[in-house]
């Protein structure tokens, strides 16, 4: 599989506020693209993780996507 994301992100911070930065990491089914698409490391990948879950559970990403 070839990554998303050709260079290396430059995202120091993820904030759940900031969903556009967030939707690129969310795939068409509503799901949260893994590490080796990403290419992040593993504690980015947890700060990302829990940054979609916050913007989901307040509403600004959904949870499942739409058919």
């Amino acid at each position: 599989m070839a990554k998303i994301f050709k260079h290396r992100t430059d995202v120091a911070f993820f904030d759940y506020k900031d969903f556009k930065t967030l939707q690129r990491y969310v795939n068409v089914y509503g799901q949260i693209e893994t590490r080796k698409k990403t290419g992040l490391t593993e504690s980015q990948q947890r700060r990302l993780s829990v940054a979609i879950k916050r913007a989901r559970h307040i509403a600004l990403l959904p949870f499942v996507a739409s058919n």
